[in-house]
């Protein structure tokens, strides 16, 4: 099986945001002081449990 080259996976990192990933994937995200908190989609959740940190490098 090919590996993705490690300059192609920085480069995605560089161009695709993390929130806009989860949200396309229909996950609602509400801001949370730094941070946007959603529903985890691998578990069943009454509140939000997943953390979009914001800004991180």
């Amino acid at each position: 099986m090919a590996r993705i080259p490690e300059s192609e996976i920085e480069r995605l990192k560089r161009e695709i945001s993390v929130e806009r990933l989860v949200v396309s994937s229909g996950i609602e995200l509400k801001k949370s002081g730094k941070d946007l908190l959603g529903r985890c989609p691998f578990h069943a959740d009454d509140t939000a449990s997943l953390v979009v940190e914001v800004g991180w490098k």
